[in-house]
């Protein structure tokens, strides 16, 4: 046996020092591991909100999942916001539904949280984790598998020899390119715009979606109840003209495409633009890797379950990590490894079938295509159980759910 055969820097290296790695070395640190967290990005510094427009809706699951890293408590509760309801409507017609968290006797449907707010919470998190080592301003550049051990090497000569390692470096994963991990990705020839809007009527906490005839509009309640977080997805040549024309244009475009439901735009935030696409890795391990988040899969913002896949991406692969760690065996074995893609490849590709069934049912402009759509959701909107059944799913009550997403671990 040679001399440093048995030596590790670490259990494991987690790639990726946004939200979606930050849970799982917050997790995983808490459970006993040493964890290595490195980030291409420099030393985080506080940004205000309205340099990063963007908010996440955060599902009941993923607000467990956060709680259970301890980060929940952290959060600077001026910037959380709860919504009680959503509203869905079309464009084409008066087809519309309309969720509520009493119905199934929840005091709110999910959360709606800036970005910084929740990462801020979470990095101070890290910093309380001793067994939690933050490197930051580092990319990797080498992967060296061996039998027992990966060896992760890094764009200022540094070497990490591990158990593990996890990719959640995004959708333009480095450690997905050094693994040769195939990744399929289908171009939604869409964009997106994001900003913050100040609105004449209070949104009164809820979640508003107009589907229109090239893509949703999305106002999402912020803590302020004249202030809501916009997502916009239309065509590249679309979002380039409101990107460009002034704050009085912009502000009279989003009043007439949200059919003046909260009157008029008062203010707005500087919008940020970015492009549209699913992607899905052909795997989600390999020996001694794993991927999770962005890293592994995106999906259209059209739902905002983005950040709520990679939180469960996150659980439920700490979960498996925890219960091998705690029985003294091998967490890095492929066979260890394939149960969390098992898991979470059929549950992802379940959520990404669905939303690109949303996307082209609603962008169809064919009448009778219209004509049934409209008259769908109100069948929907007439029947409570099925209504209710979907809801609870959406907010992460029903499902295959990890443990640090239910209420008990």
């Amino acid at each position: 046996m040679k001399e440093n055969e048995n030596k590790y820097d670490g259990d494991i290296a987690i790639v990726g020092g946004g939200i979606i790695g930050s849970c799982l070395a917050c997790l995983l640190g808490q459970a006993g591991f040493k964890v290595i967290l490195l980030d291409v990005d420099t030393k985080p510094k506080k940004s205000s909100i309205e340099n990063d427009p963007r908010v996440f809706a955060i599902t009941i699951a993923s607000e467990k999942i956060l709680k259970k890293t301890g980060a929940w408590s952290l959060l600077n509760e001026a910037n959380i916001s709860s919504f009680r309801r959503m509203h869905v409507w079309d464009e084409n017609g008066t087809g519309e539904i309309r969720f509520e968290s009493a119905s199934i006797c929840e005091p709110t449907m999910g959360y709606i949280i800036p970005h910084q707010v929740i990462l801020d919470a979470l990095h101070k998190k890290i910093r309380d984790l001793e067994n939690v080592i933050y490197i930051s301003g580092v990319s990797p550049v080498l992967i060296k598998n061996e039998t027992n051990a990966i060896t992760l090497g890094i764009d200022n000569g540094q070497q990490y020899r591990t158990k593990l390692i996890v990719a959640a470096d995004g959708s333009n994963s480095k450690v997905r390119e050094l693994s040769n991990i195939y990744y399929s990705k289908h171009d939604y020839k869409q964009s997106a715009l994001a900003c913050i809007v100040t609105s004449e009527i209070s949104h009164d906490e809820v979640a508003r979606q107009r589907f229109l005839k090239d893509g949703p509009l999305a106002f999402l309640p912020m803590k302020n109840p004249f202030e809501s977080g916009i997502v916009w997805s239309s065509s590249p040549e679309r979002i380039g003209q409101l990107l460009n024309c002034d704050k009085k244009m912009f502000h009279s475009e989003l009043e007439t495409a949200f059919d003046n439901k909260l009157g008029k735009i008062q203010n707005s935030t500087e919008r940020n633009i970015f492009s549209l696409n699913r992607a899905h890795a052909e795997h989600y391990v390999q020996p001694r890797i794993a991927l999770i988040g962005d890293s592994a899969h995106t999906v259209h913002p059209l739902a905002g379950l983005g950040a709520n896949l990679g939180l469960l991406d996150a659980a439920a692969l700490a979960e498996i990590l925890i219960d091998t760690f705690n029985l003294e065996r091998d967490f890095g074995r492929l066979q260890v490894l394939r149960r969390y893609e098992r898991w979470r490849k059929g549950e992802n590709k379940q959520v990404m079938y669905l939303l690109d069934g949303f996307k082209y049912l609603f962008e169809n402009q064919f009448r009778s295509v219209q004509w049934l759509r409209n008259l769908g959701l109100d069948i929907i909107d007439d029947m409570p159980i099925v209504k209710n059944a979907i809801m609870m799913r959406a907010m992460g009550l029903k499902g295959n759910l990890p443990k640090f997403a239910r209420d008990y671990c």
